[in-house]
């Protein structure tokens, strides 16, 4: 049975439109196949100031502090940006955590592109203090061992809830 040129056109067109699409599906099966907690890294936190809190109903939340990192490879510790962005129905994390001066053991993954100034990073509250999520301007200065220069970078670590 022969088919007309525009059949056969038609037929293209569908199979180009078929590969694409498992073209597509392919590269995102292989991307959730390389899923964050692969590199995910257990690390001592202890947090030291608030950034920003971002509060939404629906979608996600954002919080921002500024943190001390220890890992077990490297037992000194290190300033760092933590963000910890979760889902608008779970829970931030408990003032208890925030607050304890020993610090907590928690899931964490690098993200070089979230990196930025210390000069640049606004601290807002001390950790835990529900007045980080008003929108005027706020400021605070925690006591830290070193001080870093406002050029210096700190790294930035991403929160991996379970």
């Amino acid at each position: 049975m022969l088919s007309t040129p525009r059949e056969s056109c038609v037929k293209s067109r569908l199979a180009t439109r078929i590969m694409s699409m498992v073209a597509v599906l392919i590269m995102i099966a292989t991307s959730v196949g390389a899923s964050p907690h692969e590199r995910a890294l257990k690390a001592h936190l202890r947090f030291l100031a608030t950034s920003t809190l971002i509060r939404n109903t629906w979608g996600r939340n954002e919080d921002i502090y500024l943190a001390e990192l220890t890992l077990p490879s490297q037992p000194t510790p290190v300033l760092v940006r933590l963000i910890d962005n979760y889902p608008s129905e779970f829970p931030s994390l408990p003032t208890q955590t925030l607050a304890s001066q020993v610090g907590t053991k928690l899931s964490v993954r690098r993200d070089a592109q979230c990196d930025i100034p210390f000069g640049r990073f606004l601290l807002r509250t001390v950790p835990g203090d529900p007045m980080a999520i008003l929108p005027e301007r706020l400021g605070y200065e925690p006591r830290l061992t070193r001080t870093p220069d406002a050029a210096e970078v700190l790294p930035c670590y991403r929160l991996m809830r379970q």
